[in-house]
């Protein structure tokens, strides 16, 4: 057991200090938003779908009580988009955070510096996730226009 303590660690295994460190974070918190899980308040997106080859953002915000163990990241067909988009194409923007009551709004932006037709069939999902929950939001692009139909010839006779 001794494995689990950092050197020089003489209390308890380490194993029980991160739940003790979020109990504590946990009951700090105060107000409306005291031991509510984060959640995902709205994605932001263009009302159309993108045009290929332009430059789209898309924005996640979300609410948590413990902004310091709260995570807010992108994933696109439930892989890490740096991984999906090794190129940069597709790519996170920084953590924003605003404080709002007892807790803090956060928001990330989702770049395509290049917007392709295999975006808009790719699964891209927001995610929030703290010691006390996880919430989830997939973006969803509206349908492209059906190309207009091809013009029938009148034929002459």
């Amino acid at each position: 057991m001794d494995r689990l303590r950092p050197a020089g660690m003489s209390g308890p295994p380490a194993r029980l200090l991160l739940p003790l460190l979020c109990c504590a974070l946990a009951a700090r918190c105060t107000g409306a938003m005291a031991l509510k899980p984060p959640s995902i308040t709205g994605l932001r997106m263009p009302a159309e779908p993108p045009h290929p080859g332009k430059r789209v953002m898309v924005s996640c915000e979300a609410v948590s009580c413990l902004p310091e163990l709260t995570l807010l990241y992108w994933l696109g067909n439930g892989s890490f988009v740096e991984k999906l988009h090794p190129d940069g194409v597709v790519s996170e923007g920084t953590v924003l955070e605003e404080p709002q009551g007892s807790g803090v709004v956060l928001r990330r932006d989702l770049h395509f510096s290049s917007f392709g037709a295999q975006h808009l069939y790719t699964n891209f999902t927001c995610v929030v996730l703290s010691p006390l929950g996880v919430d989830t939001r997939e973006v969803r692009w509206p349908p492209p226009a059906p190309a207009p139909a091809p013009a029938e010839s009148g034929g002459l006779g």
